[in-house]
């Protein structure tokens, strides 16, 4: 016998006016106490009532991701950030998770030092020098990665990661085929997820991922157009995601919140 403990389908991607493709994930309990998870997307074509299995547009289960992120004088937020994947990893035992920082010459702390003290099994430190470039920072990431076949998720420092996102992440982002770039929660002044107020953020993709070989065919970050600044830099590479002809995954994701915090003194400011 088996128990159905979870069953998700979700309406997930119109590629064009035939073809309706979802993702299923199926979470099945055995008298045995065995337990199995299986997660795959199928598409519904038009006139049909079956559902069928899709061809080449597939998550890879075992995908390495590399969380980057680009800071200057962001000493609080780093050592959250840190804190926030180790207790992530110590929930879900996944390690194939390496944190990668591009630091602008912070004085505030020594992030190398800061990333050298924590339990963090994978982690890389890139030091940038002259005035702070989020697009610049995040293509420093981008050109560390050599693994085309490893997905590059763009993080934001001030963020509550939940201990399933990554994993969620791999699954929503298809080699060749589709970018990942959730929403988050932009919690109100005050407010943190113990009472959480706010709204969803629906006009950013400063979340974004895609796997290495992705990223090299779309151009990366434009650091020429986009230099000692940010904002603008993140919807550029949407925009051109979209010119190559991927889809991208949007979705709320649950506990997924983005801090309020002052922009004054931020950076080169």
């Amino acid at each position: 016998d088996v128990c159905v403990v979870h069953f998700f389908s979700s309406l997930h991607l119109i590629f064009d006016v035939c073809v309706v493709h979802f993702f299923s994930s199926l979470h099945l309990i055995f008298d045995s106490d065995v337990t199995t998870h299986t997660s795959e997307y199928v598409y519904l074509a038009q006139g049909s009532t079956h559902l069928c299995h899709t061809i080449n547009f597939e998550w890879k289960h075992y995908a390495y991701v590399y969380l980057v992120v680009t800071l200057k004088n962001l000493g609080l937020w780093t050592k959250h950030l840190i804190h926030n994947i180790e207790h992530n990893q110590g929930v879900t035992k996944d390690f194939s998770v390496e944190l990668v920082i591009v630091d602008y010459e912070s004085s505030d702390l020594n992030v190398e030092e800061e990333l050298s003290k924590s339990s963090l099994p994978k982690w890389h430190y890139i030091r940038k020098t002259g005035p702070f470039s989020r697009a610049g920072g995040l293509q420093a990431a981008l050109d560390y990665v050599t693994d085309p076949n490893s997905i590059v998720l763009a993080m934001d420092m001030h963020l509550a990661i939940p201990p399933g996102f990554v994993n969620y992440a791999r699954k929503h982002v298809v080699q060749g085929k589709m970018a990942f770039a959730p929403m988050f929660f932009r919690l109100n002044k005050g407010y943190t997820e113990v009472n959480p107020q706010g709204y969803w953020e629906p006009y950013t993709f400063g979340i974004f991922g895609m796997y290495k070989s992705d990223w090299d065919t779309v151009g990366g970050y434009n650091t020429t157009h986009y230099t000692n600044e940010w904002g603008g830099e993140d919807v550029d590479v949407a925009d051109r995601t979209l010119e190559h002809g991927y889809e991208i995954f949007r979705i709320r994701y649950p506990g997924f919140l983005h801090y309020y915090h002052s922009r004054k003194g931020l950076w080169n400011s």
